[in-house]
């Protein structure tokens, strides 16, 4: 098995490019962190899709069930009354 990693020489931040090497701890620690939350908010993104899918198809059985089951709304109320 052959080691596919491969070595990060720079980076490109706000439109710049850095060297890695040229870059403090903190910055590097700033840039790792950045990095993290780009992935969890990706995560976050698809775990809402499905949610809202989900949702969408449980209202859907609702509207269906209502209708098998012959419920009907209440009437409206009159807006003096």
């Amino acid at each position: 098995m052959s080691d596919n990693k491969q070595e990060i020489d720079s980076v490109n931040f706000n439109g710049e490019q850095y060297l890695i090497k040229n870059l403090t701890p903190r910055v590097l620690d700033h840039l790792n962190l950045l990095i993290k939350l780009q992935g969890a908010i990706a995560e976050v993104a698809v775990d809402l899709k499905v949610k809202q899918s989900a949702q969408l198809h449980i209202s859907e059985e609702v509207k269906a069930f209502i209708e098998e089951d012959k419920i009907e709304p209440n009437p409206k109320e009159d807006e003096d009354g």
